[in-house]
């Protein structure tokens, strides 16, 4: 054998690093796998106890229900499949070749035994496109950028150029341990024996689900380390990291659960909060999907104080800040009365803000409010986005600290329609936005305002799915053109717990930093059925300050403004703070106390928000 023949099967081992520890389900922790993994086809799990084995079976008889035969599936699978592929590579060692694939902007995974040190990782190279027709992308690692590793769950999460693959997706990592049973199947995306891309689809079936790995038949060769595991829906399930073939011909395979390598780089950023790589740590945590359904079973919720976005009675922008947020504030047309203006204008005195994004307006009303606030001390301005009747859009802002410039942007998703009916009976407004706060401390942005279809019919959720993709695909542009950052908020009349907004949530440089749960009571929408529709979404280069330990808060004043509902509005604000772009590149924390004042001693910004869930990040 070879040299390089030997190095390469150093690189794909066998069952001597299978995990030893990993333990077995106790059968609550399966029956409750089960039950959430059958909601995925619509199963609902027989009420008598001790029947996972029947159910996981029902489970994979549904699917081949659904699928008309057992190896039957649709179409689409194909698509998607490609899809995912694009994001996979190979990695080309020093002592041989392994597989990796990138889990967020400028991060590349694989397995620790693939790349163990920044050493390796600085002679090592990522070969995207390497597939038959392909066209290689050679993409150099960047492991003084981003590097975590750990050796007992055999997986690395090095940085990467990004100039070169920007158009590829990334492959989004999930927390939920629930998305995959023992008799359902796996895909692997790999390169075998360093050979060009190959995808492993038959025989496939998943033998084992332990607490923190997962078995399966599914075939892989030496070079198939580091590779991407994947469940019928193209969920990501697993990182391979090795397998033996038995006496009799058959597999066994084994790959790291993804919801036990979150739980690990929450542990991470619990122990260490400081540490290098924390940033990176947090991006990952907090952009992960799902939730996990266990206290101490690789559950990664014990970081965070809740699953809610943070709801605070009041709020007051400061001097140390760029301060912005977005209200509907329901019917401020020109004849307003006078009564409701001065409440309405009582809002804006408390709120403080250098810049608004309001929905639901007319710009007689505006002129009237900025009068106001001249008798109360306020410089306001304005730009409106006439949208011919009393829903017009606008941007108010402190003409003493903020300059805000129309932008005219035209896309052809603007004229879709569906059934007829126009997807964006409202356009969405643009602006460019400069806070200045004196010496020389400044931020740009770009304000994007949007009111979407209300109801919730299915053509209007039809509606609001096709508005949210054609939004990224403005918002990538618009980011190319002018490089400036980008916040995207306003009245979206859809929860973040539906899948009409996936387009959005599953942009790679988008966060939706208001609440993906809000379950528990936070609401936005105040009227007779409190939701939270309104949201605020930013660009992964947008730098933030915390209020009450989060990066942006729902302002609830229907909780200390009495009447609020019935004589203001049924909606509240939500509010974001931005530092400073000279204050943006350190890592000490900004912390806010219960008067809203931020102590920064020393001239450095942002570290680790108590809720790191939240925490934003930049990996330029």
């Amino acid at each position: 054998m070879q040299k390089r023949e030997r190095n390469q099967e150093k690189l794909c081992p066998g069952k001597e690093i299978f995990l030893n520890d990993v333990q077995s389900l106790g059968s609550e922790q399966r029956n409750l796998i089960a039950k959430r993994r059958g909601r995925v086809y619509g199963i609902k799990m027989p009420a008598k106890r001790g029947l996972k084995n029947d159910f996981e079976r029902e489970i994979h008889s549904g699917i081949e229900k659904v699928h008309l035969q057992p190896d039957f599936l649709p179409a689409r699978f194909l698509l998607h499949g490609s899809q995912k592929s694009a994001a996979v590579c190979r990695i080309r060692t020093s002592t041989g070749f392994g597989t990796g694939f990138l889990v967020g902007r400028g991060l590349l995974m694989t397995n620790n035994h693939v790349i163990a040190s920044k050493r390796e990782a600085g002679s090592s190279v990522a070969e995207f496109d390497f597939e038959d027709g392909g066209s290689i992308r050679r993409i150099a690692l960047d492991a003084d950028r981003v590097f975590i590793t750990n050796a007992a769950l055999d997986y690395t999460i090095v940085g990467c150029e990004v100039q070169g693959i920007d158009d590829i997706s990334p492959i989004p990592l999930r927390r939920d341990p629930a998305m995959i049973t023992e008799k359902e199947r796996v895909s692997v995306i790999q390169h075998p024996r360093a050979r060009q891309k190959e995808v492993a689809l038959h025989d496939n079936r998943v033998t084992e689900l332990l607490d923190r790995v997962v078995r399966y038949r599914t075939d892989t060769e030496p070079g198939s380390s580091g590779s991407p595991v994947f469940n019928n829906q193209w969920d990501l399930v697993a990182l391979h990291h090795a397998g033996q073939k038995s006496a009799d011909g058959t597999a066994e395979n084994e790959g790291i659960l993804i919801s036990a390598i979150i739980n690990d780089l929450t542990q991470q950023l619990r122990n260490k909060p400081r540490h290098e790589g924390a940033e990176a740590l947090s991006r990952i945590v907090r952009q992960a999907a799902g939730t996990s359904p266990f206290l101490g079973f690789f559950d990664t919720e014990g970081i965070f104080d809740d699953h809610d976005e943070v709801q605070v009675d009041t709020f007051t922008g400061t001097k140390d800040f760029a301060d912005v947020g977005c209200w509907n504030i329901e019917h401020f047309k020109s004849n307003i009365s006078d009564a409701r203006l001065k409440r309405i204008a009582d809002v804006f005195e408390l709120l403080s803000l250098d810049a608004y994004g309001l929905s639901e307006i007319q710009e007689g009303g505006l002129e009237r409010l900025v009068d106001e606030m001249a008798t109360r001390g306020f410089n306001l301005k304005y730009e409106v986005e006439d949208v011919h009747g009393g829903q017009d859009l606008a941007v108010v802002y402190d003409a003493d600290t903020t300059t805000v410039e129309r932008l005219d942007v035209h896309d052809d998703g603007f004229e879709e329609k569906v059934q007829g009916k126009h997807v964006f009976p409202r356009l969405p407004m643009f602006a460019k936005c400069v806070v200045e706060e004196g010496d020389n401390r400044s931020t740009e942005f770009i304000m994007i305002v949007v009111h979407l279809k209300a109801f919730f019919d299915t053509l209007s959720k039809e509606r609001r799915r096709r508005a949210a993709k054609t939004m990224v695909r403005v918002i990538k542009d618009l980011r190319e053109e002018h490089e400036l950052p980008v916040i995207f908020l306003g009245d979206f009349n859809e929860k973040l717990t539906s899948d009409v907004l996936d387009a959005i949530k599953n942009a790679p440089d988008l966060l939706t930093i208001t609440s993906d749960d809000a379950t528990s009571g936070a609401a936005s929408y105040i009227g007779s059925r409190k939701s939270l529709i309104d949201h605020i979404i930013i660009s992964d280069d947008v730098k933030t300050g915390t209020i009450s330990g989060d990066d942006a808060a729902i302002v609830r004043l229907d909780r200390s403004v009495s009447d609020f509902s019935s004589k203001v509005s049924d909606h509240v604000p939500l509010v974001l703070r931005m530092v400073f772009g000279d204050e943006a590149s350190s890592n000490d924390d900004l912390q806010d106390d219960d008067d809203n004042h931020h102590s920064n001693d020393d001239g450095r910004s942002i570290s680790i928000p108590q809720n790191a869930r939240r925490m934003l990040v930049d990996f330029e």
